[in-house]
């Protein structure tokens, strides 16, 4: 005791002052200590707690019906992964349609660890399903799509590139299953552009200058394009990017497809070989606010010597079919393709 007056004589005598200096110090500490040990459990368990900070959206949303469209048609192969947590709700409607959809489960806490070690753990906690790659094109839904949004945040910054949630989660995704049972969201290429409209088209933008602010995405596999060709002046932005890069800025579109992000001002022609790609893609450019868009779903196209060929379509990994001559040139119908883009009030003449 003796000794522990001999220090606070310095401070006017006063053992209050030196007690409460003492405690303060000792605040101090423990606070730092506490901090330490946050940062250090942060690290160690960001999947349990995404506390990933990104500058701008990383990750594309899906509205209810293209999610329902993507379910019914798949015009992507994709990955389903339910990222409820474990404490969510094991029945109601919500969990129903998760059991419906077959989904992968994985547990919030968990999403980090396997997929960095996905190459060892996938195939034992999931072997009846693919190990995904960095561009797997993969679907987090959880009940009101929070936990889902923090699960691909997480999985686009450890590069997978291709991740997507459901706006509103599947709880918003319920209401629209008797719309789907009753084949409303199933795709149809009724209105689509005839080879004879399509040349019509082209001729009009060759010819008098891109006045109809046309934009052709050719949404094809990489195969397809270097395979087949390409139309006149199209640009390639493949089905599965699209959702991604609909919520990219016009600097990152450019810088992933070369041109400018197209704007409601323009209109849209896509180039698919398969109706359902072209409708998902139609859907999501739609809820992006780019509603005047329309579809060009054939194979036909012209060749560097004049002649028109087709191919059939095929899937992913597939062989790709030998194009096959139609015995027609770059001629077209002009009345039936005035008629036809009269129809869909696209104006190619005069006044």
């Amino acid at each position: 005791c003796g000794a522990y007056t001999m220090h606070v004589t310095n401070v006017g005598g006063s053992l209050t002052t030196a007690v409460c200096l003492s405690l303060i110090a000792w605040s101090v500490r423990v606070l730092r200590s506490a901090k330490h040990r946050d940062r250090a459990r942060n690290r160690q368990t960001l999947s349990s707690s995404p506390t990933v900070k990104l500058s701008k959206q990383s990750y594309g949303v899906l509205s209810p019906k293209a999610f329902w469209m993507l379910i019914e048609s798949k015009p992507v192969q994709y990955l389903l992964l339910d990222v409820r947590p474990a404490n969510d709700e094991t029945s109601g409607p919500v969990h129903e349609l998760s059991k419906r959809l077959n989904v992968t489960h994985i547990l919030p806490d968990e999403l980090a660890h396997v997929l960095r070690n996905r190459n060892t753990l996938w195939k034992k906690r999931f072997p009846d399903v693919p190990v995904p790659s960095l561009r797997t094109t993969m679907i987090f839904v959880s009940t009101h799509g929070h936990s889902s949004s923090h699960a691909a945040a997480l999985a686009t910054s450890l590069g997978f590139a291709r991740c997507s949630v459901v706006d509103g989660g599947l709880a918003a995704a319920v209401p629209l299953t008797h719309f789907e049972s009753n084949g409303v969201l199933s795709p149809s290429n009724k209105r689509a552009l005839s080879f004879d409209a399509l040349m019509l088209l082209l001729e009009t933008v060759r010819d008098n200058g891109n006045t109809l602010g046309l934009v052709i995405l050719d949404i094809r596999r990489f195969d397809e394009r270097t395979l087949y060709g390409a139309l006149e002046g199209s640009a390639h932005v493949p089905i599965d990017s699209l959702p991604k890069a609909l919520v990219s800025n016009d600097e990152d579109w450019i810088r992933m497809f070369r041109f400018h992000k197209p704007s409601a001002e323009d209109m849209l022609l896509i180039h698919s070989r398969c109706a359902k790609s072209a409708a998902w893609a139609k859907q999501l450019l739609s809820d992006a606010g780019l509603h005047n868009c329309h579809l060009y779903v054939d194979g036909t196209y012209p060749g560097p010597d004049g002649q028109i060929r087709t191919y059939e379509a095929y899937g992913e990994g597939d062989a790709p079919p030998e194009p096959v001559e139609i015995g027609r040139t770059l001629s077209f119908d002009r009345t039936k393709a005035e008629r036809e883009l009269f129809d869909l009030r696209i104006q190619v003449g005069g006044d």
